[in-house]
């Protein structure tokens, strides 16, 4: 995403890549002003029984926002508002339809911190990676985005259990890595994981027919297979510093923390006790469900914060940790020492 400010409380916003879609639905309120270069079908009525479509015009809107439709891994986002200022037809509701390669202005009648760390995240180049999760019998390729995991492909090895006539290993191999061309993101990194030495043995054969995607892939111990082993290697936050770009990975990492702390009583959870937490300076971290911060509760718990100096940190709900903070209230804390 490419961020200039225009002025106090307007910033202009050019969308480059799907994960800027995730960062606008966070960023935009009800109320907030976009003005941007759209479509809108001029309403002709030939007789007085029966309405028929005008010809859709371009023309630049600026739109007062009332709702946001968006979801995670797609193409666009739907913003749905009333035309504030535009040609005509003020007053009159209008969806801007937003993906990648457009840009428009963003006004607020207040941008609040959470909001300008947002716009900064949104400035960092976008990390991507393709992740394949390795069992003799079983192959997991999924795709690690800015804010979740998506599973792509999972392929069985023919014939597995028999005792004979079943599917060599190597041919395995080589024809889950022939989906994985097929799938390949361009300029991802992959990260392969699984138990045991069976992961090496795939890389070896990955190295050998497709070189160019297998070049810098990395290597990661997971005690599991699956999507089970992809969230466990995440988790662990010991990934290679290329693949630590990725938000993702700091996210969970954080909740891996955040568990861990609970069971030493150096963590809680509920509005009440994470509210007390704060005021009494117990609270070294926060952690918050991303779409909380757009409530009035969240954001007075991100003010209490702030005023306390407790990090904070925005948690995606399109990932197993964010499910898990879900299960918690959408809040809670890690904390310096134990409260009485």
């Amino acid at each position: 995403m490419k961020v200039k400010k225009r002025d106090n409380n307007v910033y202009h916003i050019k969308l480059e890549h799907e994960d800027d879609l995730y960062h606008l639905n966070l960023l935009l309120d009800e109320g907030d002003m976009i003005r941007a270069l759209t479509e809108r079908r001029e309403a002709s009525q030939s007789d007085r029984i029966r309405k028929e479509r005008g010809k859709k015009q371009k023309m630049k809107l600026t739109i007062e926002v009332k709702n946001v439709e968006y979801q995670s891994f797609g193409q666009r986002l739907r913003c749905h508002g009333v035309i504030a200022v535009g040609e005509r037809d003020q007053g009159s509701h209008h969806t801007l339809i937003l993906e990648p390669g457009d840009d428009f202005d963003i006004g607020k009648s207040n941008w609040l911190n959470h909001h300008k760390k947002r716009l900064r995240e949104a400035r960092e180049p976008v990390v991507t990676a393709v992740a394949v999760a390795i069992e003799s019998d079983n192959i997991v390729i999924a795709e690690l985005r800015t804010y979740g995991i998506r599973e792509l492909k999972t392929l069985n090895r023919a014939g597995s259990g028999k005792s004979t006539g079943g599917e060599e290993l190597k041919d395995f191999y080589i024809r889950t890595v022939k989906q994985l061309v097929d799938v390949h993101i361009k300029d991802a990194i992959m990260v392969i994981v699984g138990p045991g030495f069976l992961k090496e043995d795939f890389v070896d054969v990955g190295r050998n027919e497709a070189p160019d995607i297998f070049s810098g892939c990395v290597i990661e111990n997971s005690g599991q297979g699956g999507m089970a082993g992809i969230h466990e290697a995440i988790s662990r936050g010991t990934l290679p510093k290329a693949v630590a770009q990725i938000k993702i990975q700091e996210e969970m990492t954080a909740v891996e923390k955040l568990k861990e702390a609970i069971v030493k009583d150096m963590g809680t959870y509920g509005k009440k006790e994470v509210k007390k937490a704060i005021e009494s300076g117990a609270a070294e971290e926060m952690l918050i469900l991303a779409e909380k911060t757009r409530t009035d509760e969240g954001r007075k718990l991100l003010n209490l914060a702030e005023k306390n100096r407790t990090n904070v940190i925005e948690i995606s709900s399109h990932h197993h940790g964010g499910e898990m903070l879900n299960g918690l209230g959408d809040i809670a804390v890690i904390l310096r020492y134990r409260m009485t």
